[in-house]
This record gives C-alpha cells, sequence and structure tokens, in this order.
C-alpha cells in the first residue's frame, strides 16, 4: 500500500491548524478509499476531537458555515475551499431506521470510526501518522471485499440506506460482498420501506450506472425486484437476455434502465413506474424516449433521418441502447449514416426547413392545416421526395391544397 498521500494544500493547513490547538484531525472516509485503490478523489472530510464550537474557536479568522452543527459538521472555507469538519461521535437509537435520535461527541477516534457503515469507508489519514485502521478496512481492499463495521444486521437495523450504499459500492468497486453483510442484506431488505423514495433513487441510479451492474443484478435480483416489482412479471428466461443486453451496453444509467425496463413493452407503464421512483423530469423523458424509439428502422439514411427527428436524448445514446438490445445492428453503419446527415445539414426538423408558419398563411393556410403542412414537408425532404427549397416546398403545398 502507498505510504503518502498527497493531499490539496488546504487540507494539509486545516489539519495542521486543528493540531497545532491541540486537536486530533484526520482525512476520513471515501478520499482514504480512494487513494488506496489508486482512484479520483472527488472531495476531503475531515474528522477531529475538536467540538463544534472548538472548531469554530480555531477558526475564528475564517468564514464558517454550520452546515450540521447538531451533528457536529462545521464547514470551513481555506482559501476559498470548504472543507467539512465532523466532530467524532458515537450515535443511538434509529427509530426511524435512518437517522440516529441523538449524537454525542466523544474524544475516540476509534469510537467515531465504529459508527460508521463499512469497513473501507472506517479509513482514516493523517500526514505524519498515516493510515489509522481500527476494523481491517485495509486488508478488506486488498481483498476487495464490501464488509459492515461490527455486526451488519446491527448496522442495516440502524440506517436501511447502508443496504444500497454496499451494493452500490460493489457495482461501482467490482468487490463482493462479505458474507455475513449479505446474509443480513436479504434479512433487511424489507426495512428499505423506512427510506424516502428519492434517497432510494438516488442509490439505485448510480448502481444502474456502475461497471459492475450486471453482475449484482444477478446475485442481488430479489432486491431489485423489491424496488421495481414489476420486474416480477418477466419470466425467467427472459433474465438471461436482459443480462446480455446490459453486458453490452455502456455505464450509463438511463440506458441501463431503459434495458431493464424494456421487456414490460409498454413505454407509457414505464413511465409511470419512473414517475413512481421519482425521477427526474428530464431523465424520465429520455428514458421513455428510448423505449418509445427502440423499433424504428435504421437500414437506411432515410430511416436515420426520420430517427433523429424523434429524438430526444443524444444520438450516443441512442446507439448505445439499440445496439445493446439488437446486435444484429452495425454500429459503424449507423455512425457513418449519422456523420454524413450533419455534414451535409440534411434536413430533419422543422427548423432546418426552409418553409415555415409565414409562409404557409401566405398561402390561406390556418391553424391546424399549417401543422398539417410542415408535417408533410418535413417528410417529403426526410424522404428525398423534395429538395430542401422554399420554392420547391410552396409549389408543392399549393399542389397539394389546389
Amino acid at each position: 500500500m502507498k505510504k503518502k498521500m498527497h493531499l490539496p494544500p488546504q487540507i494539509k493547513t486545516t489539519i495542521r491548524t486543528l493540531n497545532d490547538a491541540g486537536y486530533e484531525a484526520y482525512v476520513v472516509g471515501g478520499a482514504v478509499r480512494s487513494w488506496l485503490l489508486g482512484t479520483e478523489i472527488h472531495d476531503y472530510d475531515i474528522t477531529t476531537s475538536a467540538t463544534p464550537e472548538e472548531i469554530k474557536q480555531v477558526f475564528a479568522d475564517h468564514k464558517t458555515i454550520d452546515t450540521g452543527i447538531q451533528h457536529g459538521t462545521v464547514t470551513v472555507l481555506e482559501k476559498k475551499l470548504p472543507i467539512e469538519i465532523t466532530t467524532y461521535r458515537t450515535e443511538n437509537h434509529y427509530s426511524d431506521h435512518r437517522h440516529p435520535d441523538s449524537v454525542s461527541f466523544t474524544r475516540s477516534l476509534e469510537e467515531d470510526c465504529a459508527r460508521r457503515d463499512f469497513t473501507i469507508n472506517a479509513l482514516c489519514y493523517h500526514p505524519q501518522e498515516g493510515i489509522r485502521d481500527f476494523f481491517g478496512g485495509v486488508q478488506d481492499l486488498q481483498n476487495f471485499l464490501i464488509r459492515a463495521v461490527g455486526d451488519p444486521y446491527q448496522r442495516f437495523e440502524e440506517d436501511a440506506l447502508r443496504i444500497l450504499r454496499s451494493i452500490r459500492f460493489a457495482a461501482q468497486l467490482g468487490f463482493t460482498i462479505e458474507e455475513n453483510t449479505r446474509h443480513a442484506i436479504t434479512e433487511k431488505m424489507p426495512s428499505l420501506s423506512y427510506v424516502s423514495q428519492e434517497r432510494i433513487t438516488a442509490e439505485l441510479v448510480k448502481t444502474v450506472g456502475a461497471p459492475y451492474f450486471k453482475s449484482i443484478l444477478q446475485e442481488y435480483q430479489p432486491l431489485f425486484l423489491q424496488l421495481i416489482p414489476e420486474l416480477k412479471e418477466y419470466p425467467e428466461s427472459r433474465w438471461s437476455g436482459v443480462y446480455m443486453n446490459i453486458s453490452r451496453s455502456p455505464s450509463d444509467a438511463c440506458v441501463r434502465m431503459a434495458l431493464l425496463l424494456d421487456s414490460l413493452n409498454d413505454s407509457a407503464r414505464s413511465d409511470e413506474i419512473l414517475r413512481r421512483l421519482k425521477y427526474s423530469n428530464n431523465d424520465r423523458y429520455a428514458l421513455v424516449n428510448l423505449l418509445e424509439t427502440k423499433n424504428l428502422p435504421l437500414a437506411t439514411k432515410i430511416d436515420m433521418r426520420k430517427a433523429l427527428n424523434r429524438l430526444k436524448v443524444s444520438v450516443t445514446q441512442f446507439f448505445d441502447f439499440r445496439c445493446a438490445r439488437d446486435t444484429r445492428l452495425d454500429r459503424a453503419q449507423l455512425e457513418a449514416f449519422y456523420k454524413e446527415i450533419i455534414q451535409n445539414n440534411d434536413c430533419y426538423t422543422f427548423k432546418q426547413l426552409e418553409v415555415n408558419g409565414r409562409d404557409l398563411k401566405s398561402l390561406d393556410l390556418k391553424g391546424p392545416q399549417i401543422s398539417a403542412a410542415m408535417n408533410s414537408c418535413l417528410m417529403a425532404v426526410m424522404e428525398e421526395r423534395l429538395p430542401n427549397e422554399k420554392e420547391a416546398l410552396l409549389e408543392y403545398l399549393k399542389e397539394l391544397h389546389s
């Protein structure tokens, strides 16, 4: 394992400032895990023996924000970098299976780490001391293992969201979930009913879009059937196709979820599921659009123009989805069609047509007639029956309405 963690200057300064004031301070959690794995670090959290009030006294000359002061978290701005500093704490009874009823501050780093979810998230680092590892997190990283800190049944009883977090970490990292932790997931799954749908979906989206989602879906299928009961309608023989399609797709949560819902063969019903899951409107529109366009022909450049006219997602996502579910499609050919259409500035939207509503009003067309005429022009141009030229299009419409 590496010995020296590269820390941003502001993080080093914050730790040193707390140490100079007589308090312990460590980088904790995800940053340490990512460093040991050699993956990108997104943010740094600091844990300290100082209480919130003591943190604010130490950084009296800094701007501080009471981010979650009742739970011991103060944000300090160190040279414009916001740094979350949280007091060592223990947590008492979780009556709602999600949040502690109360927290108590402690001066013990080990007690603070004991309340955390998984051993690989309970690692601490100090620039001079190196790694502090009370629960075998380093060894679990080396063994590619997700293991709960202490009793997994208790960890999941305290906070049911940890069930989904364990699945998500396994899907992101390609780790195996340790046996006792895995059994606890199965037994405690019903307690997910205590977690808000928004939090469930946030974890679900990250899991579906993770590199190792397919194997996690196979191993923990009952969990996904609980989250999306409609998937129980799939016959067992259909699941092998679902797994294969997902294995052919990139790590894109939108494409993967569309592939998961594909066999319902009902985009309106899929839309209802996504509403229930509280997907954002943008994500829901994108997903439903993939399902609505899944059977559009793509054999010719004319087909491609018509498909592009229907798309509300990126072309890349559309190709990813279509090629994952249909191995007969030639991705290179599809991309060649698309490239030629863009290079030639082929028309496939109303905006690209050389006629507009004002032009059609000059032909004494009104209301619905204008919409129908625009559609007729666009279809004729996309199908190469007419050039996208104003004079030719107006002549066509005069003949059509003569």
